[in-house]
């Protein structure tokens, strides 16, 4: 049965040269097709059908039930299928594909063939075969019955065929996605992937994967019942204040089921304040507090400062006379409630208090919500859903997949994790593997589980075992920045080296490759939409240090321990910009207040003024203690020669001049109180990747220049003052990527003024930030002193005219501008029509602007408006809501008119049929003034 494309043709071109011999010509008229004889329609139909349809007949007739049957069976001896036919098939397939692309390209082919092929679609008996080849294939795949009658065409419904049965053939990989039966050729056709009509057939059909998206919301499938009981527990008629503890084991979907209803838009709309705090095992009051406050209050250093009885008293009176909802999440003892309820004030208004705990005797005077397994038939719902996009199972994989989720006994962690298994690889044979391997434990103890979640770590790829064993060296739901995990991995030696990436870029590869296998959690992400933080399950954290015991993974031997931020308070500097209320967790997360160091046991040596032992710790690779306040820069840390990681905060931190007996040390940072000064031999550590330096005024030591060689590896280099040294070292960087200047950036002229960094050319972010105030508005530098590659730019204090802006629209790559506290200065902020070509994300935040003009044209491609604390700004301008990209306009602590027009820049944009721009907005009070009620849209 074997198909040579050229001899088709050329039996086609035959056929066409009789059939062009059986018309009457006219040279006036041309060809008369209406009147042709009837020998002309026949030999139509031969030459079309006995060249192509004839073939895929005889094709799918006898091979596609053998190919289905095996599927379906899951034979593994193959036997019976060794005909030489079939083991060319895909190379047939293929040449027959060739065929109809020829003919259906226009220039091969003109009016009589296009003739021909009229005649090919109203015979019957083609189409009666056609129809026979489909229902063949329609019980494998349904989509072709569903997609025939939208296709009128005899060309596509071959092709359409075609492409089903390529896709039949791409069905027999096994776990190593090593093709079997097909000849060489054969499997260098069908390795080179699907085409893009093969991939629309795919997802019309259910059959593509569920895209890893880590953005996607949780599903709360089986709780439809809760839901609504919950629901009208927190709007109902009760007027006291009222506790909902949620109760139930591990893994089982409190916290989902809790996220659920706090961003319910009936929710955000009836209470005034809602607010979200994690408690977990090990709480610190303080930070317990501090979680609260943030959604009620704005954060000052006054607030910083206060005492926890302050703090307290601080969330009494904003809750008092407000309509409220708090969110307890992860109680395990009624203690930590017993320390908190006083400061819960009972207006006999309808608020609420929700707590989720996996302990069912709390003791509290309050109705128990207890959560049940998801039955059978709820967890095989839920596992489609997070496997596919239409969450319906190809028939395929119906049986095995309903035996994977039988195993999974209801526990919605269990389904989460295996769905994570189960979206990377779709073939029978690596889903039975799956359904075979997973345990066959009846969840009652979690502890009975874990074999279970050990077959997401037994799945997992080598290069990603270490990073998400390193997971267990975290306390339990905690938030962890990714910025610092990523540079703990590369630190600990993680990260495989690539050609053309960073380290720091492949081990954010291999964080959304845990992401989207649904072992790590999203729990806060940044004005850009990026992530900025992730958690771990308790159950997946206890996984990790059960197989790093197991494996003696080493790393996870030194760990983060918490101390109260009582004892090291952090300062107002380095507290992030919390959300006000109103906002949903997605955008605000528990106050990161609690304060970690690693390892724990040292860090309290150095807070005391304790001796270190070398020898003890020659091994340790990483020293966080920047969370712990210490007066001078230890001496003992320069012993330490192992260290690839060093955080420390100190009140003198200057590095001492053998900071460079740490020659393999790779990420640096420095947090003090007082000015520093670093000294030459900083960049004698050749491994150095990161230099963060935040102080009141970082100088870089003068040296000679042929004594410092070139930076290869350094990457960041942030907080240090610009000066002739400075810029010494910049020529020495060539693979510099983040950039921040810290200290006097206006010249005497009132220009903006910072050294000339256009060579280079591997730079994507900068920071300005000024620390001298100017008399007048500031005129900006030239875009020629930027580098073309830059992409994000962050300006504070930098006192720039508003019509100033316009130079940074000039620079071609800028995706990201955030411009802070006093960037601009002036009242009113016309746009230039420069704009700013393919700026996605616009922060204003702490300016005094009160007009502000701009359309679509000035942003064609803005992604993200973000505006907070500009209570002045009267208006957003109508025109940003005709921005085609544009998905989110967030804004906080701002006026009442301010909230208001971006809520009808939203509700004109749903006119126009645009539901997908989202707004957040809430309004500005002061600390005891009477707030307005929130939006959120």
């Amino acid at each position: 049965m074997a198909v040579a494309t050229d001899r088709l043709l050329m039996r086609l071109q035959r056929l066409r040269v009789k059939a062009d011999g059986l018309l009457t010509t006219d040279v006036t008229v041309g060809y008369d097709y209406e009147h042709a004889p009837l020998s002309f329609k026949i030999l139509c139909k031969k030459a079309m059908s006995v060249c192509i349809i004839d073939p895929l007949w005889r094709i799918v007739h006898l091979s596609a039930p053998e190919l289905i049957r095996f599927l379906h069976e899951e034979d593994e001896e193959y036997t019976s299928l060794d005909a030489y036919w079939l083991k060319s098939l895909p190379k047939i397939l293929h040449e027959l594909q060739t065929v109809l692309i020829s003919l259906d390209d226009s220039r091969n082919w003109g009016i009589l063939d296009r003739h021909m092929w009229d005649q090919v679609n109203k015979d019957e008996q083609v189409k009666g075969m056609l129809d026979e080849i489909k229902h063949r294939l329609a019980a494998y795949f349904p989509v072709l019955i569903d997609e025939a009658p939208r296709i009128n065409d005899v060309l596509e419904e071959l092709k359409m065929v075609i492409d089903v049965m390529l896709i039949l053939c791409c069905e027999f990989m096994d776990s190593n996605e090593e093709i079997f039966v097909f000849d060489d050729v054969s499997r260098r056709l069908l390795k080179c992937g699907f085409t893009q009509r093969q991939l629309e057939l795919l997802s019309l059909a259910g059959r593509l994967p569920m895209k890893q998206n880590v953005d996607e919301k949780e599903t709360v499938v089986g709780f439809e019942e809760d839901t609504i009981k919950l629901l009208e527990r927190l709007t109902g008629f009760s007027k006291k204040l009222e506790v909902i503890p949620i109760v139930g084991m591990a893994g089982l979907g409190k916290t989902t089921l809790a996220k659920r209803l706090y961003r319910d838009p009936y929710v955000v709309y009836f209470f005034d304040i809602r607010a979200w705090s994690y408690v977990s095992q090990e709480y610190v009051k303080r930070d317990l507090l501090l979680g609260i406050l943030s959604s009620i209050v704005e954060f000052t250093n006054r607030i910083n400062s206060m005492s926890d009885e302050q703090l307290g008293e601080q969330i009494y009176r904003g809750l008092k006379g407000r309509k409220y909802l708090v969110v307890l999440d992860d109680i395990w003892d009624n203690r930590a409630w017993k320390e908190l309820k006083i400061y819960f004030p009972d207006d006999r208004n309808g608020s609420r208090i929700v707590l989720t705990s996996r302990n069912i005797d709390l003791n509290l005077e309050a109705t128990t919500h207890r959560l049940r397994l998801r039955t059978a038939r709820e967890s095989w719902r839920l596992l489609q859903t997070m496997v596919f996009e239409n969450g319906k199972c190809p028939w395929r994989l119906y049986d095995v997949g309903k035996q994977i989720s039988a195993k999974c006994y209801g526990l919605p962690l269990a389904i989460s994790i295996t769905a994570g298994l189960l979206r990377s690889r779709w073939t029978r044979a690596y889903w039975k593997e799956v359904a075979e391997s997973s345990s066959n434990y009846i969840v009652r103890d979690p502890n009975q589980y874990m074999d279970t979640l050990a077959l997401s770590y037994n799945h997992l790829p080598s290069h990603l075992r270490p990073c998400f064993l390193y997971l267990g060296v975290f306390p339990g739901d905690c938030d962890i920045p990714v910025h610092k995990l990523i540079r703990l991995w590369v630190a600990q030696g993680f990260i495989d080296q690539s050609a053309s990436k960073s380290l720091e870029d492949v081990a954010e590869d291999y964080l959304m490759d845990l992401l989207g296998r649904s072992l790590v959690m999203v729990s806060k992400k940044g004005d850009d939409g990026q992530i900025k933080a992730c958690h771990v399950h308790d159950l997946l954290r206890s996984l990790c240090v059960w197989k790093a015991k197991e494996e003696a993974f080493s790393p996870i031997e030194y760990r983060y321990g918490r101390v109260s931020s009582a004892i090291s308070p952090v300062p107002a500097a380095e507290i992030e910009n919390n959300m006000p209320p109103g906002m949903s967790s997605e955008h605000s997360t528990q106050h990161v207040n609690f304060v970690l160091c690693c390892p724990i046991e040292l860090g309290e040596c150095f807070q005391m003024g304790l001796p270190v032992e070398p020898d003890t710790y020659k091994f340790l690779r990483i020293l966080d203690i920047e969370s712990i306040f210490i007066s001078l820069f230890p001496t003992d840390i320069l012993n330490l020669v192992n260290l690839r990681y060093l955080a420390i905060k100190s009140e003198d931190g200057n590095p001492p001049t053998p900071i460079s007996n740490l020659i393999r040390l790779q990420i640096l940072i420095i947090s003090s109180t007082n000015n520093i000064v670093l000294p030459t031999t900083t960049w004698d550590i050749k491994c150095l990747r990161h230099l963060y330096i935040k102080s009141g005024k970082t100088l870089i030591e003068d040296f000679s220049s042929e004594f410092i060689g070139i930076l290869e590896n350094l990457q960041t280099l942030s907080g240090v003052c610009p000066s002739p040294s400075c810029l010494s070292i910049l020529t020495r960087t060539p693979n510099l990527r983040r950039l921040g200047f810290s200290g006097p950036l206006v010249s005497t002229s009132g220009v903006l003024e910072f050294p000339n960094i256009r060579s280079l050319d591997c730079l994507l972010t900068l920071k300005l930030s000024n620390t001298m105030k100017y008399h007048a508005p500031v005129k900006s530098c030239s875009p020629l002193m930027f580098p073309e590659r830059l992409t994000r730019l962050t300006l504070s204090e930098t006192y720039l005219e508003w019509n100033e802006i316009q130079t940074f629209g000039l620079l071609p790559n800028l995706e990201v501008l955030k411009l802070n506290v006093n960037a601009c200065i002036g009242e009113r902020w016309e746009a230039s029509d420069i704009g700013f070509a393919n700026l996605k994300l616009l922060k204003l935040q702490d300016l005094d602007i009160v007009k502000w003009e701009a359309s679509s044209r000035q942003f064609p491609r803005l992604q993200r408006l973000v505006v907070r604390h500009c209570s002045m700004l009267q208006e957003i301008p109508a025109g940003i809501g005709e921005i085609l990209t544009l998905e989110l306009i967030e804004v906080s602590w701002c006026s009442e008119l301010t909230a208001r027009s971006a809520t009808m820049i939203q509700k004109e944009q749903e006119r126009n049929g645009n539901d997908f721009l989202k707004v957040f907005t809430s309004v500005h009070r002061d600390l005891y003034g009477k707030r307005k009620r929130p939006s959120y849209d």
